[in-house]
């Protein structure tokens, strides 16, 4: 999608940290991806508040529900969403498996599970540049299926629903028979990138992704390739996994009609083609910190060694063999209480735009592609960043914070940030409401405001993988 905003939209993902983590129970957690074979126990003693104990239920496959009685599920916030979570994370309310009652390699039973979601929003926005007033949508409506399909290999589609026609979004299999702690992942899904990027927007704990995401990488990306993850235990205390990914094409998108457009001079430019593959790595580890600690360091890394930078609907070309790298640091810190029901959790990302990631255009007589205009090239390294804190009284109810702020790869390197605030309500994991005030402001385009009654329900079983 092409838009006003100068967004670079060519990441990749290296990583470089590496944390001490839960390696004796992390050697717990492979029998748990084998297709399925255990049913979860809902009646077992709730699982432990430490990275040791909660590591059990993470897996490379299809993502596991935790062990422990609903009603005494640790309420904590939901720094990924409801699905995806690093092992020992707080999260809020309890995850649903995709495989949860469904096939196992012991069945003679072919059983897919199914999903549909909707994500609806009312607003008012005041704008000093752009739209004002009161107005309603439906974000997104998504279908979505999965099922292990051999007892090493689970597979899962996600349909969204677009200007009234079904577009395919995410279609992947993940094959774990390589062993217990590598995982293969082909198709078409979003690009290992952080802790954020690889989900739906959704299923963040926030209305939109951050602002830094957004701008440096596009609300979304995914690829059609292939991605291996691997983990492994260092010592007795640590976990580390890590990632690297192959992708034909791995395009940006951002929204049209996005809040934190910058300005018409300024054209976003995708790679609408690429001679060269995109490639992605990610390295993460984690540890326990105290009694009910965790903390978690990770980078990540999205590349595009050559690619073709089209604006104006494809009418104009403003290189033909440029390149781009997104280089990102993380960190996450999650905190339970000693009653197990109420939980802390913050992070912190920070991002660098590094090559070929912005152009300003002037088109005198307003034909673009016409050679009459005045392409100026950035390739000027930008950074960006954002940081969250959020804290649950219990399984159903968080509030948090967020701000983050960007460099715009521009002449000026003009400067935009944000600031949201939200309160979370969760009926039951199924089933969402959230009120947000946000506010942006913009070296280019003034100061938006905005508050937001966002609306989520998920019908069926609903998961992509894992995240960690």
């Amino acid at each position: 999608m092409s838009q006003s905003r100068p967004a670079t939209l060519l990441s990749v993902s290296i990583a470089l940290g590496a944390l001490p983590t839960l390696a004796a129970a992390a050697t717990q957690a492979a029998p748990q991806s084998t297709g399925g074979q255990q049913s979860p126990d809902l009646t077992a003693p709730p699982q432990g508040s430490g990275a040791q104990e909660q590591l059990k239920p993470a897996q490379q496959g299809a993502p596991l529900p935790p062990q422990g009685p609903i009603s005494q599920a640790a309420g904590q916030p939901n720094p990924q969403g409801t699905v995806f979570q690093t092992p020992g994370m707080p999260n809020m309310g309890l995850r649903i498996s995709s495989g949860m009652g469904q096939v196992t390699r012991f069945s003679n039973e072919f059983n897919p599970a199914f999903s549909f979601i909707i994500d609806a929003a009312a607003e008012a926005v005041d704008s000093d540049g752009g739209r004002d007033g009161l107005d309603a949508s439906l974000l997104s409506m998504e279908l979505t299926g999965n099922a292990w399909i051999d007892p090493r290999a689970w597979a899962y589609f996600v349909g969204v629903v677009e200007d009234e026609a079904l577009n395919l979004e995410e279609a992947a299999i993940h094959y774990i028979g390589l062993g217990s702690r590598n995982t293969i992942r082909a198709g078409r899904f979003f690009i290992d990138f952080g802790k954020q990027m690889q989900i739906h927007v959704h299923e963040l704990r926030t209305l939109e992704r951050p602002l830094a995401l957004r701008t440096y990488l596009g609300s979304e990306v995914k690829g059609e390739g292939a991605q291996w993850d691997s983990w492994t235990t260092v010592g007795d205390s640590t976990a580390v996994r890590w990632s690297v990914g192959a992708f034909a094409n791995a395009l940006a998108e951002i929204e049209e009609d996005d809040i934190t457009s910058t300005s018409p001079l300024i054209e976003t430019l995708s790679p609408r083609t690429g001679e060269d593959f995109t490639y992605t790595a990610r390295l993460t580890g984690f540890t326990d910190v105290g009694d009910r600690g965790i903390f978690q360091l990770g980078a990540s890394a999205r590349t595009l060694p050559r690619y073709e930078l089209q604006y104006g609907d494809g009418a104009g070309v403003a290189g033909d063999d440029l390149s781009n790298t997104v280089f990102g640091l993380d960190a996450t810190y999650g905190w339970v209480g000693p009653t197990g029901v109420d939980s802390w959790s913050a992070g912190m990302e920070l991002l660098a735009n590094a090559g070929d990631n912005g152009a300003e255009i002037t088109d005198p007589n307003g034909t673009p592609g016409d050679g009459d205009d005045v392409v100026a090239l950035f390739d000027d390294t930008v950074y960006g960043g954002f940081a969250w804190v959020d804290y649950a009284w219990d399984r159903f109810n968080a509030v948090g914070i967020q701000y983050s702020t960007v460099e715009l790869p521009d002449a000026n390197k003009s400067n935009v940030s944000e600031i949201e605030a939200y309160y979370t309500h969760m009926f039951s994991e199924f089933h969402r409401l959230r009120f947000v005030l946000a506010h942006n402001d913009s070296d280019i385009d003034g100061e938006t405001s905005r508050f937001v009654v966002q609306y989520t329900a998920v019908l069926g079983a609903h998961g992509h993988g894992v995240n960690w």
